[in-house]
């Protein structure tokens, strides 16, 4: 990787993951303690020290010098809020806030190579600062290595820490860990029990000490003794949630006099100076075991009880590439079937083969499935990295928010979670500036202070919503009929002709806006046409609801996959396009006859509602053969994005189906109307129609149309 840091890029990468996920949890933590600021809850300050000590660790194993002292300064402060010494503050929230922002620096600059540019002096000031001292030492230097060291005696201050102990009730354990041969980062497992431990008591002594934790000077045994008030169950139940980590040995601490007699030492009993492995009443506890007690079963290790590996995810995507494949010669089978039932019905070879093919459609069938499901993640994933974003507007434009989110365990494929982020980012940024008003206009109209911003996520038939709502002013369409008047999108004549609903999908339009200013965040007039367009291109749709002094809500459309859909298949010229199933309203067989032309464009009237033709033959410049005589009746596909319907005009209906999406290639390049293609079952490839793009380029002649009427 060429990082400069003496570990394998493997190493590298399991820090990067497990750094993400201690940064996402500070970021929550310090965004609760921002919202509690008048009542902090314990555990959340207890959670972002934790986080804070544990990335401490690792960097400083990783040999990542600037990432482990910042985190050390940071653990000073948390410290100092968690013993009540210091109370939660703006100066002490944004301070905390510079030093998350640059430590994703450094794990960008280790994950990268290139070298982060992070003043580490001013923030080390500010954090010095907020102690109310000079800035904090750095981490301890490093300690002989603890390998094969013996545990050592007491001394006469860690005896009386346990003398004490004893005379106050407290309970005095000691505890052998031992760390799974595979852990990829030992040190890290190693600091996560002292921190397990630190939190519900207090260690008297450790082998190995934290300053040898601290710079990776671990075995794969570890020995504690500490103190405190929990019951046996508790410190169980503790350690069983350190990953990659078993529990040997679980215990009072007894220590044995230098006259006690030889042979086995009895249950309970440890000696102070070797730690030996007396099992506990409730027999071994496994890290990853449920914690009670199961009469001496046998320990298991992380390797036996591990449930969950990590994937590249190069390998899902080359597995999901496969079972397409796969996809496809199961429909070449089926039509290779078809045929030999027909030239010879009831012949045993192909009821055999019916019987063998039904069976391989099952386990295709299972196997996409279950790829489809190794996929798929919460979005949760991408939806914790908007409260800080949404927080840092409200304060830029000094508005007050409570953002809300829900079903962040809906989960989505992962090549749709990685298109869909920027268009949420947008609607969020839209909503706080230009949906949420200042807190004086609100409480002017009756309103709270405080506006409310929610983000959901939710099942619905075959796909997943994503609804980002605010209870702000709402989207007027007077100002929306008069803004596109005067920006030439429409007459005067034809705007007064819109409903509200249709003006108020204007906003889609490129360039335009009715904010009353512009600002670095919205209002430019460019964003909202690129958030719908970047839906459209993942299948997906997005639409507007908004009543004017009450809010609004954009609800985004989202299909489960983006590798294998379900499409309906129709034949024109001789060539097979499909149409993703989900935009299929309903298909007819129409009369000529019935063909109506308004506007200069053709339409046809189903059940009282206009619904504008487009010829595919025409829309990509297809010659009929010369001769060629009109039908009598015509097949019509009717499909809808936002509500907008158009009906394409095919040769024939072909029927429903799976099919893999292949993308065109860069030598091929974008072309409007289609979005990729997909190979049939007899090898000939197939067109993916663009249905977004289709209906948008009906409705554009249509809106040019209008203005040249008038």
């Amino acid at each position: 990787m060429g990082s400069g840091f003496d570990i394998s890029a493997e190493d590298i990468r399991v820090f990067l993951d497990e750094a993400e996920e201690l940064l996402q949890t500070m970021e929550a933590g310090i965004l609760r303690l921002e919202s509690d600021a008048g009542d902090p809850d314990p555990e959340v300050i207890q959670d972002i020290f934790r986080a804070a000590h544990t990335l401490k660790g690792s960097s400083a194993t990783l040999g990542h010098q600037r990432m482990a002292e910042l985190t050390h300064a940071m653990e000073n402060v948390l410290d100092r809020l968690r013993k009540g010494k210091a109370s939660v503050t703006t100066p002490l929230v944004d301070t905390l806030f510079h030093c998350l922002d640059a430590l994703k620096l450094f794990k960008d600059e280790i994950a990268t190579g290139e070298p982060a540019q992070v003043n580490t002096d001013e923030l080390m000031r500010e954090l010095a600062a907020l102690e109310g001292a000079s800035a904090p030492a750095a981490p301890a230097q490093a300690a002989p290595s603890a390998d094969g060291v013996e545990f050592p005696p007491l001394t006469a201050q860690q005896q009386a820490k346990v003398d004490e102990a004893r005379t106050k009730g407290l309970n005095v354990y000691q505890a052998r860990l031992e760390i799974a041969p595979d852990a990829a980062m030992p040190a890290v497992r190693a600091f996560q029990a002292l921190l397990a431990v630190g939190d519900i008591g207090e260690i008297v002594l450790s082998v190995p000490t934290q300053e040898q934790v601290e710079n990776d000077q671990v075995g794969s045994d570890m020995k504690l003794l500490f103190v405190t008030r929990e019951s046996l169950q508790k410190v169980q139940d503790v350690l069983r949630e350190v990953p990659e980590m078993a529990v040997r040995t679980l215990a009072a601490y007894e220590p044995v006099s230098a006259a006690a007699p030889s042979g086995p030492t009895p249950a309970g009993e440890v000696a102070a100076a070797a730690m030996a492995p007396a099992a506990p009443k409730a027999g071994p506890v496994p890290a990853g075991d449920n914690g009670a007690g199961n009469g001496g079963g046998a320990l298991r290790t992380p390797r036996g009880g591990m449930r969950t590996v990590r994937v590249d995810v190069e390998v899902l995507d080359n597995l999901m590439n496969t079972v397409g494949e796969l996809v496809i010669e199961r429909t070449r089978l089926q039509q290779v079937l078809s045929r030999l039932e027909v030239e010879r019905e009831g012949d045993e070879l192909s009821q055999t083969m019916s019987s063998a093919l039904a069976q391989l459609g099952r386990l295709t069938g299972n196997l996409q499935e279950e790829i489809q499901r190794a996929r798929m993640i919460p979005v949760e994933n991408l939806f914790r990295k908007f409260p800080r974003m949404v927080r840092d507007i409200a304060q830029k434009f000094g508005k007050e928010i409570n953002f809300i989110m829900r079903g962040e365990e809906t989960e989505l494929d992962r090549s749709v979670i990685e298109e869909i982020g920027d268009p949420l980012m947008h609607l969020l940024r839209n909503a706080v500036d230009h949906g949420i008003e200042p807190p004086e206009v609100r409480v002017a109209a009756g309103k709270p202070a405080a506006g409310t911003v929610i983000l959901e996520a939710f099942h619905e038939e075959n796909h997943i919503i994503i609804s980002v709502r605010d209870d702000g002013r709402g989207v007027d369409p007077e100002k929306i009929r008069a803004s596109a008047v005067r920006k030439g999108i429409l007459s005067e004549e034809a705007a007064r002709r819109l409903s509200d609903p249709e003006a108020i999908n204007l906003i889609w339009s490129p360039g335009f806006s009715t904010a009353d200013k512009v600002s670095d965040v919205s209002g430019r007039g460019v964003g909202l046409d690129v958030v719908q367009k970047n839906i459209e291109r993942i299948n997906g749709s997005v639409e507007i609801r908004s009543t004017v002094g009450q809010g609004t809500e954009f609800r985004v459309k989202l299909p489960l996959t983006l590798a294998i859909i379900r499409a309906l298949q129709v034949e024109l010229l001789g060539t097979i396009y499909c149409i993703p199933l989900g935009s299929v309203v309903e298909t007819d067989r129409i009369p000529v006859s019935e063909i109506q032309t308004v506007r200069q464009r053709e339409v046809v009237v189903k059940r009282g509602e206009v619904i504008p033709l487009l010829r595919l033959a025409e829309a990509f410049e297809l010659q009929r053969p010369e001769g060629a005589e009109e039908p009598d009746e015509i097949f019509v596909v009717i499909v809808a994005v936002m509500g907008r319907q158009i009906g394409l005009v095919v040769d024939s209906l072909i029927g429903e189906g799976d099919v893999v999406i292949k993308p065109l290639g860069r030598f091929i390049g974008e072309i409007p109307g289609i979005s990729g293609a997909t190979i049939m079952g007899d090898g000939d490839v197939a067109i993916i129609l663009d249905v977004s793009s289709l209906v948008n380029s009906v409705q554009d002649e249509a809106g040019r149309l209008e203005m040249v009427a008038h």
